[in-house]
């Protein structure tokens, strides 16, 4: 396994090698002491509430669910959506250098400004007995073999990430397959460890997923998505923020949350690019002259 994952790192030139490379990077010590302590605490005290008051995201269970309604209602693996609407601590960990750095070197456009877009922040916390997820590239939607990410994506390790432990699968260089078939074979895939505080960067064409957890403890990571900022959000964060977190976001979150113009798209009333919009309390409806 050793020769197939890229070294722990703090440089993040190297990193960026390391993406092209093998479609992803591992970056030690991406979060302090600190902040690992307090985004784990967050995150255990947001999923014990979301339990409590039956709007647990649940799955991992390997069954098919018989409707809609019931998907994300069973299974040993919790998921948090909206992570921007649940502790500074998750603000803050979005807007670092590594972040920014390492998203707009996959994803930004030196032409249109190097802007990218937050497309979902949430939690992934494998527990105890779930089945692996199936191989997949976040960027499914597009054609196979497209020949640039469009979106991409930062798992930070709030726990030690293991092969036993449920540490995320991944087939290295899939990125960079012209014609990849699907589904693609598990036996390729090998797990990406690492200590809590490892970032890991990836190309959104790479092939992954959840491991099975078969230790007695959670493995917990949180998910950054980003996308290129033409492409439409996974959460639309201009209606699912609650306003007192959009009064609390800096003018540089609030873009890349997608309330910024860019370019002509994203528009309110015809504003221009770079203007950032809030949520409107008036609307312009019929009128007569």
């Amino acid at each position: 396994m050793g020769d197939l994952l890229p070294p722990l790192t703090t440089d993040l030139e190297e990193a960026k090698a390391n993406l092209a490379e093998y479609g992803f990077a591992r970056v030690a010590d991406a979060l302090s002491p600190e902040e690992l302590a307090e985004a784990r605490a967050r995150i255990e005290s947001q999923a014990a509430g979301e339990r409590d008051c039956d709007h647990a995201f649940l799955d991992g269970s390997g069954r098919t669910p018989q409707s809609r309604e019931s998907i994300g209602r069973d299974g040993p693996n919790q998921r948090i959506w909206n992570l921007i609407n649940k502790g500074e601590i998750f603000r803050s960990i979005v807007m670092k250098d590594l972040t920014q750095t390492l998203m707009k070197h996959v994803l930004g456009d030196e032409r249109l400004g190097n802007d990218v877009l937050l497309s979902s922040f949430t939690a992934n916390i494998a527990g105890t007995g779930g089945v692996p997820m199936a191989l997949h590239s976040d960027q499914g939607y597009m054609p196979l073999g497209t020949a640039y990410p469009v979106v991409a994506n930062v798992m930070w390790m709030l726990t030690d990430f293991t092969e036993e432990n449920g540490a995320t699968r991944i087939v290295p260089g899939s990125h960079r397959e012209e014609t990849p078939t699907e589904p693609v074979d598990p036996a390729r895939s090998i797990a990406a460890v690492g200590p809590a505080g490892t970032a890991m960067v990836f190309d959104g064409r790479l092939w992954h997923g959840t491991g099975a957890n078969t230790t007695d403890e959670s493995r917990v990571g949180i998910l950054s998505y980003f996308c290129r900022p033409f492409l439409r959000q996974q959460e639309n964060f201009t209606l699912s923020l609650a306003p007192e977190v959009i009064a609390k976001c800096s003018p540089e979150l609030l873009s890349i949350l997608g309330f910024q113009t860019w370019a002509t798209l994203g528009m309110v009333e015809g504003s221009v690019h770079g203007t950032i919009s809030p949520r409107p309390d008036e609307f312009v409806t019929e009128l007569t002259g």
